[in-house]
């Protein structure tokens, strides 16, 4: 077993991104070991509290996860945060997520993630709260195990804010948690 950190990240704008049909299946590389995953929301603002919330919403309501929140950070699996900005040498991120997760024969068992929003970005190309939404829920799906989808009707299609979780967002989350302790 080795323990590996990976950067998963929503870009801002579509430049050499593969574009496929609606058909596209949502992949996933890992799962945590259960289906009970805890949450803390790591920052002073309220409004992108609000925002993580209904993100967490939007995977609880799929019946597969129960995302619950804890009061700090060390006690919890997935910490969300936002961030003043962020960037990359791959250009401007809307937002984040790195995770930790042990190599295994079975499958890749995540231990740890940190989802980020960038503040900056969100507020001047003027993302509407339900876009903001869009985009935690987006990051929130890599810190549950799901890698983008080339669809642009999947919540994990890597730069889009206008859609949500799909059926084959579902489906990726489903099958990513067939075999995980309840």
């Amino acid at each position: 077993m080795s323990l590996v950190v990976v950067l998963a990240a929503m870009f801002l704008g579509q430049s050499g991104l593969v574009h496929a049909d609606a058909a596209t299946k949502t992949p996933s590389w890992g799962h945590w070991d259960t289906t009970k995953i805890t949450y803390s929301y790591d920052g002073g603002s309220k409004y992108y509290q609000s925002i993580w919330k209904k993100a967490v919403k939007q995977w609880n309501k799929t019946g597969i996860v129960q995302l619950k929140a804890v009061k700090s950070a060390s006690q919890a699996d997935v910490v969300l945060e936002s961030s003043p900005s962020l960037s990359t040498s791959n250009g401007l991120l809307s937002g984040y997520t790195n995770y930790s997760y042990l190599h295994k024969n079975v499958g890749n068992e995540i231990v740890s993630a940190k989802s980020t929003l960038n503040r900056e970005l969100l507020t001047s190309y003027s993302y509407t709260k339900k876009q903001r939404t869009n985009v935690a829920t987006h990051e929130l799906g890599h810190a549950l195990g799901l890698s983008h989808s080339k669809s642009k009707k999947s919540v994990m299609y890597a730069a889009n804010r206008y859609s949500n979780i799909d059926h084959q967002d579902k489906v990726a989350l489903e099958r990513a948690y067939a075999n995980a302790n309840d």
